[in-house]
């Protein structure tokens, strides 16, 4: 296995205040971190005071973090055929971005959305359109836009590699990128859990996105069977990826070097918890880590 190590943490909430976020991601033992900074299913914008903005970077440096992400709201589709849906699109992902750069974020994943209908080739110039004008708006120089590959099926819009690799090209910036989530591409048939299949997923993600466009993986173990098309988290090593899964995933130094987040149920249903850390870590080949004391593993 490679010697370059993962950074490895989870989702944590930001109840409270954006602040939060810091000790809930030190309680699990997190290095890196990502957060919903307003709720998931509304387009209510978060107003962050330069007082509250202290507090948080304050705490951040001081618990030796590594990196935060921000997810866009649900709500997000910039492929949708109604006009109005595409605007708001884009204005909360401008927000977005905008957030991302005062809290020196790393970056803003968003799933692309359902064409709803219309078609993947229809919507994909107007997708390509929306996101040239996030990254001109937001005029963000830190934060990364990260198109994230979906579960879905029907009108979904990245469920394949090679959808998501033609919305990256179409945004034709250098400010968009990639998330891979393990439990959506399983769910979209992509075999992440034998040796077989994790080395053809990840020649396909070589060929059609490259490495360079990865930055960042969502590791989710699969409730549902292969090519399920169903989008159902469970902890690792609980799913059908299991943890030989992970290893395998992890074993590849093209995939070491990126952050990767949890996003599981956790064991008492509260989301990533130390558990899953710990587990995904030993995937890695990496020691446990220990809560609140991130800085020092």
């Amino acid at each position: 296995m490679s010697a370059e190590r993962p950074l490895i943490g989870g989702h944590v909430s930001t109840r409270g205040g954006i602040d939060k976020a810091v000790d809930n991601a030190q309680r699990i033992g997190a290095e890196v971190f990502q957060t919903h900074p307003t709720p998931a299913q509304t387009w209510t914008p978060l107003r962050l005071d330069d007082i509250v903005l202290g507090v948080y970077k304050e705490k951040f440096a001081r618990a030796g973090l590594r990196g935060h992400y921000l997810h866009a709201v649900y709500l997000v589709n910039l492929a949708s055929p109604k006009a109005f849906l595409v605007k708001q699109s884009v204005g909360s992902l401008v927000h977005y971005m905008q957030l991302a750069e005062r809290l020196e974020a790393d970056g803003v994943v968003f799933h692309p959305g359902s064409h709803l209908g219309a078609g993947f080739e229809a919507m994909l110039p107007q997708m390509g359109a929306a996101l040239r004008e996030v990254v001109v708006r937001s005029a963000t120089t830190r934060p990364l836009l990260l198109v994230e590959n979906s579960a879905g099926s029907g009108g979904c819009i990245g469920c394949s590699l090679e959808e998501v690799a033609r919305i990256v090209e179409g945004a034709a910036s250098d400010r968009v990128a990639v998330c891979f989530d393990t439990q959506h591409a399983f769910a979209s048939g992509y075999d992440v859990h034998t040796a077989e299949g994790v080395a053809h997923t990840l020649s396909e993600l070589d060929r059609l996105i490259g490495f360079d466009h990865l930055a960042l993986v969502h590791a989710n173990d699969s409730r549902r069977e292969l090519g399920s098309n169903v989008d159902r988290h469970a902890n690792i090593g609980d799913g059908e990826i299991g943890s030989e899964g992970f290893r395998l995933l992890l074993a590849d130094a093209r995939v070491r070097r990126v952050p990767w987040i949890l996003e599981v149920p956790g064991e008492t249903q509260d989301g990533p918890d130390l558990v899953n850390v710990n587990r995904l870590r030993a995937c890695a080949g990496r020691p446990p880590a220990q809560p609140e004391a991130v800085a020092a593993v």
